[in-house]
């Protein structure tokens, strides 16, 4: 009884690990290394190109910040963006 008890959480388990490794890999391949435009919490936007996505943070290149109201100012680097503070995300190139 035990042999079975531990052969169904192994199972388990390793359904598990398998849908959250999909999952993670589905989820890095949407967008990823096209253009987008992201939308922050503070009236400000970040275009450029999405270049990695990791669970709390996601990372732009050849990006300009967006203001109100204002030019385009190009940034130096990757940027790196807390995922708290993005409202949503465009794609806005093939």
């Amino acid at each position: 009884m035990e042999l079975a008890i531990i052969t169904v959480a192994l199972v388990l388990l390793a359904c598990s690990v398998i849908w959250h490794v999909t999952e993670e890999y589905r989820g890095r391949v949407i967008a990823t290394r096209r253009r987008v435009v992201v939308s922050l919490v503070d009236d400000q936007a970040i275009t450029g190109v999405l270049w990695r996505r990791h669970r709390r943070l996601v990372v732009l290149r050849s990006a300009q910040l967006v203001q109100p109201g204002r030019e385009p100012v190009r940034m130096d680097g990757d940027v790196v963006i807390e995922r708290d503070r993005i409202n949503w995300v465009q794609i806005v190139g093939s």
